[in-house]
């Protein structure tokens, strides 16, 4: 994640140790990073949605894992140290004993969050949210009602969701708003700025497409570079004006590296006094940190190196408990992502902005050219963009 509102307005989010403290690949099995983890409680979902990168479905997986599995995984999480779990799906509120997995987390310390489609957040459902000390929900809208409804093949999606969100607000939960933007709703992105001021919203994260699940269907429409270069430059214009007019709002870019090469571009053309800090902060992240300090389970217990990356399995936590398949990286995939730059393509390794970058997303390269170690077809960079630059710092 990438945090518009940090980098160039200074606004604090109360989580930047963890943003930006990541060190660079290559940490021995001792020093093993602690990752946020995205577990997906189940498969099931009551909306199908066009990108959908876990391919969900109407019902479970079998042989979800059962809430005696969850909690014993939920205790090597905190035994391990991971700094943050997000409950994720499918949808995960269709879990019936949800609600006991977020209670036991939260009883045993760990910091949780929701990833959610919002439509099942009735009254009840947010006073049992807030009981259970939930402190922040990430509610997913694709656009305004008839593009949101269409996109998540449901008739009314947009107007329960919004409901939610201001359900949650109502109870004091922080609230995120997620927006995939494609060539099928780009021109619904300020329009989601707008929603996200009228209802209160403290996040937005913007999310470039991913190549995975059913998103992989949707390659023929996501955004040319042109048509990124001028969604990341709507979003920073967004970001300033809202930061300007003293609201809340914290916007971010999710699931595209470039973004921060991008940034820094634009900050030597047009305020160069403030990229010697933002480039210090985008060293700090480390770039794409897939296999370090972010990690996925899926319902069955499979380990994954991100949330995109349910086609390749590291592991089974019903077979070796996650702290040891992630402290030790016996597979093949998380050594080379812990020490990748060798590795990455050889556009990338001559690129400027490799330690801020790190080689992008493996999983869309994986997707577009058959190699997980080929080049990510997200990158929006020139070549010329990229070269070395003589006394650039970066």
């Amino acid at each position: 994640m990438l945090s518009i509102t940090n980098l160039l307005c200074g606004r604090r989010a109360g989580n930047e140790a963890l943003r930006y403290g990541h060190t660079r690949p290559g940490k021995s099995a001792a020093g093993a990073p602690r990752p946020v983890v995205v577990w997906a409680v189940t498969k099931a979902c009551n909306l199908r949605c066009v990108h959908c990168y876990a391919s969900a479905s109407p019902g479970p997986a079998p042989g979800e894992l059962s809430f005696e599995e969850g909690a014993a995984l939920l205790d090597d999480l905190r035994d391990y140290g991971v700094p943050a779990v997000l409950f994720s799906g499918g949808e995960p509120l269709v879990r019936p004993d949800l609600l006991r997995l977020i209670d036991y987390a939260v009883f045993i310390g760990l910091n949780c969050t929701l990833s959610t489609n919002g439509v099942l957040i009735d009254d009840a459902k947010a006073d049992a949210l807030a009981e259970v000390g939930l402190r922040y929900v990430g509610i997913s809208l694709d656009g305004t009602a008839p593009k949101h409804d269409k996109l998540r093949g449901s008739k009314g999606a947009f107007a329960r969701s919004i409901a939610a969100i201001r359900r949650c607000r109502e109870r004091g939960i922080k609230v995120g708003v997620r927006f995939t933007v494609t060539g099928l709703n780009l021109s619904e992105l300020d329009a989601i700025f707008d929603v996200c001021l009228e209802q209160d919203v403290q996040r937005l994260c913007v999310y470039h497409l991913v190549y995975a699940g059913r998103g992989d269907h949707l390659q023929d429409v996501d955004l040319t570079a042109r048509q990124t270069r001028a969604a990341v430059d709507r979003v920073v214009a967004r970001a300033l004006a809202a930061s300007e007019a003293g609201q809340r709002l914290e916007v971010l870019t999710v699931g595209n590296h470039s973004d921060a090469g991008y940034l820094l571009l634009r900050l030597e053309a047009e305020a160069p006094w403030r990229r010697a800090e933002a480039l210090a902060l985008l060293r700090g992240t480390g770039g794409n940190r897939s296999g370090c300090d972010v990690a996925s389970i899926d319902p069955v217990g499979g380990v994954h190196y991100d949330q995109f990356s349910w086609h390749y399995d590291c592991g089974n936590v019903r077979l070796r408990p996650f702290s040891e398949i992630w402290s030790h990286a016996a597979d093949a995939r998380l050594k080379v992502l812990r020490d990748r730059e060798g590795r990455l393509p050889a556009r990338c390794r001559a690129c400027r902005f490799l330690d801020v970058c790190n080689g992008n997303l493996r999983t869309r390269a994986e997707a577009a050219t058959g190699d997980w170690l080929g080049p990510d077809p997200g990158c929006y960079l020139s070549d010329e963009e990229i070269a070395p630059v003589e006394g650039c710092g970066v």
